[in-house]
């Protein structure tokens, strides 16, 4: 039996299947059995319904990012102006989903918590933390610990940035994975992130698909929004 404890995590796939695809094939390819998923599974792209179908077979543990809540708690506007049918935006999204999935989203929790080795894992999308305030690059040591020890966390998993992050704050770790689906501006390959606990304590390091799966958000996608 192996005493290496391992842990993928990804999220922001903003409805790109093919990046998802390529996210689910390294996971395994890497022989990751466990799972975090950060949040933001649709709007924007075009295959919502079969993203959250591939997510939901996983069976992996999924919070609630700020798109999937937008998606699920607006309602669908009478079809009058063409711009609210666009594909990718929150109207054309709820109309491509099915129902389940749509109960599926609104079902998400804010927080997920998971055991990795003698480690607390907690992941948030990070639109909304306790105390308030984007958990990035930018955040003063003092802040992220205000969170962390907020949360209970020994290991503090982010998102909603979409750039990949790992940090270490008084011993603790802050992990961002980046973005599945929406490249940052300097890289449009989707990315994830893995987290692993053994005799040497904890590593984590962010991985990308090599290949440009995943376009760097622009004006015209935040419009859409």
């Amino acid at each position: 039996m192996s005493d290496v404890d391992r842990l993928a995590v990804f999220g922001d796939i903003h409805a790109n299947l093919a990046a998802l695809d390529g996210v689910l094939e390294a996971v395994a390819a890497a022989g990751i059995t466990r799972a975090i998923v950060t949040g933001d599974i649709v709007l924007r792209g075009l295959e919502p319904e079969k993203c959250v179908k591939r997510v939901r077979k996983t069976g992996w543990a999924c919070v609630e990012g700020n798109t999937d809540r937008r998606v699920v708690g607006k309602k669908v506007k009478p079809k009058t102006d063409p711009r609210d049918m666009r594909p990718g935006t929150r109207t054309w999204t709820k109309t491509m989903l099915s129902q389940e999935s749509l109960d599926w989203l609104d079902a998400l929790p804010g927080v997920v918590e998971i055991d990795l080795g003698p480690h607390r894992v907690v992941a948030v999308h990070g639109d909304q933390t306790v105390p308030p305030g984007l958990v990035d690059h930018e955040a003063s040591d003092k802040a992220i610990i205000a969170v962390m020890d907020a949360l209970g966390a020994d290991v503090l998993i982010t998102a909603h940035t979409h750039t990949p992050m790992v940090r270490w704050v008084e011993g603790r770790l802050v992990l961002n994975p980046g973005s599945v689906g929406e490249g940052t501006a300097d890289d449009p390959r989707p990315s994830w992130a893995w987290l692993e606990v053994g005799k040497k304590g904890i590593r984590a390091a962010i991985e990308h698909i090599d290949a440009p799966l995943a376009p760097p958000r622009d004006k015209a996608h935040r419009k859409g929004e």
